[in-house]
């Protein structure tokens, strides 16, 4: 058995990589899924097992969990948080940043349309429910209010960067400029 010297500097170093340690901690760039039901109305809960007191959700594709809400990020520049409801149309969100209104999906209704448990799919179906929020950069503390059609379900959010105006600025004037060159070379 290692000594408990070993132990501590292992520990020393899961305590302080850059995962997140805290189920209800988030990162950029990953489809997070999040629950509703009776028991947690109006706000979302995060589903079993991470978040053990959360709702027992079917697993989403190419998606991790939440814990308990609410849901806590750090960021050094602006994101926007990206947030879809899955499965059967009719859900609708709200959501908060530190308790105050950052944006709200939009009431769709419910036509019958099923986007399944695809995140990715989801958030591009006409007919179910989703929006993206600008958040600046800073802390965050994350909750969703649920408007829901059926008794419970899922949905998804993610956050990602937001390109820096000068960042795409360069993305629309680089191609422009190649293109010019181009012209004149072919001339």
């Amino acid at each position: 058995m290692p000594p408990i010297k070993h132990w501590l500097v292992a520990l020393f170093f899961i305590s302080t990589s850059s995962a997140p340690i805290l189920a209800s901690t988030i990162g950029l760039s990953t489809w997070y899924e999040f629950g509703f039901d009776p028991d947690h109305s109006p706000l979302a809960a995060g589903c079993q097992p991470t978040d053990p007191a959360g709702v027992p959700c079917p697993a989403g594709i190419s998606s991790t969990f939440l814990g308990s809400s609410p849901w806590a990020i750090t960021t050094d520049s602006p994101v926007e948080i990206t947030i879809t409801d899955a499965l059967l149309a009719g859900d609708f969100f709200d959501v908060f940043d530190f308790g105050v209104l950052a944006g709200s999906t939009p009431n769709v209704g419910s036509s019958g349309a099923n986007c399944g448990l695809n995140p990715s799919i989801c958030v591009n179906a006409a007919d179910i429910s989703h929006a993206s929020f600008a958040l600046a950069a800073g802390a965050h503390s994350i909750t969703v209010g649920v408007h829901e059609f059926q008794i419970l379900g899922e949905g998804f959010f993610r956050l990602d960067t937001v390109p820096e105006p000068s960042t795409f600025g360069l993305m629309i004037v680089l191609p422009a400029l190649l293109l010019c060159w181009r012209r004149l070379v072919s001339s």
